[in-house]
């Protein structure tokens, strides 16, 4: 990794955390950037447009890899991250696949128990009645690419729980992100769903590292990365070219008791050419409707691909990478 990339995205992870979190703000690391070009002026003012007005509280980071231009809304403010938080399960999952203790190849036996109903579960529909070796790999797949709450506890048990997700995460100079409940207590008591949280900035930190592979070998980052390829939920997808790859995690959830969503879409969005972008988009305490929520993913996703198809001067580069 560039010395200098890292310097600057510290810079702007520092600045996040300077700015008020209260109110919509952008946050660059405009101190090392000359002069913004127009393309990122239109995308912030354009990302600024969407966010303006919503009965939501919404957080954005984005960093382009290719020039490190930097922008962020709520960046340093604290998420619940629902689904999201299965990310960096399999990451610290992963690094035990690394260190030779397991393949992904193995199996973890899977108890009729271990398939609760009433949960988001693709895996209880393949093993209704569980009792069955299911290869790692699988439970990843399933976990990550279909976002199955089953799965994912059947994970964070196999690696230790959220303290073992934790102390990975701080291993790898991750602060603000926190895991403390798994699925099933989320889901028994509401109020659970808060106390894994992470910030928009630190996210995007975390999509570094894994973009730049500085925390899988190989084979492992190889097989994540595919796995976040397939992901099948979400809307970031929406309103962009079929060429254009997205990796990411989704994570959504709902509060009967007042009524309110939380949608969220991290990720990594490579184009035709190469060029990248991380993101982190959060939405919380949203009285907004659900299509609402994930029209404003679909609608950032597209004005974070219009930044990358275009010039400095904003103009389209390719007529491959138009947006829908």
């Amino acid at each position: 990794m560039k010395t200098r990339g890292m310097r600057k995205f510290v810079i702007f992870v520092a600045v996040c955390l300077q700015l008020s979190c209260a109110s919509a703000q952008q946050c660059n690391v405009s101190g090392q950037r000359k002069v913004a070009t127009r393309r990122y002026v239109t995308m912030q003012n354009d990302i600024r447009r969407i966010v303006s007005g919503r009965k939501a509280v919404i957080g954005v980071a984005i960093y382009n890899c290719e020039n490190e231009e930097s922008f962020c809304i709520n960046g340093c403010k604290r998420f619940p991250m629902q689904s999201v938080f299965k990310l960096p399960i399999v990451l610290k999952l992963l690094t035990t696949v690394d260190a030779g203790e397991q393949s992904l190849s193995d199996s973890i036996f899977v108890k009729d128990s271990d398939l609760l109903p009433e949960t988001w579960s693709p895996m209880r529909e393949k093993y209704i009645h569980g009792n069955i070796n299911v290869a790692l790999s699988d439970i990843i797949r399933y976990t990550i690419a279909e976002s199955d709450n089953n799965g994912c506890d059947i994970l964070l048990r196999h690696i230790g729980g959220p303290l073992a997700v934790n102390e990975y995460l701080r291993s790898i100079g991750i602060e603000q992100m926190k895991i403390a409940r798994n699925e099933a207590e989320q889901h028994a008591n509401l109020n659970f769903q808060y106390d894994n949280w992470a910030t928009p900035t630190e996210t995007v930190k975390l999509l570094k590292l894994l973009y730049e592979k500085r925390l899988l070998k190989e084979n492992t980052h190889e097989f994540l990365w595919k796995t976040m390829c397939e992901t099948s939920t979400g809307s970031v997808k929406d309103k962009i070219p079929q060429t254009v790859s997205v990796a990411h995690k989704t994570g959504s959830g709902f509060d009967p008791r007042t009524k309110l969503f939380v949608i969220n879409d991290v990720g990594i969005m490579v184009l035709p050419d190469n060029t990248a972008a991380l993101y982190a988009i959060y939405i919380m305490k949203s009285k907004e409707s659900r299509s609402t929520n994930y029209e404003i993913i679909a609608d950032i996703a597209k004005c974070l691909h219009r930044y990358l198809s275009c010039d400095e001067k904003g103009e389209m580069v390719s007529s491959n990478n138009k947006t829908k």
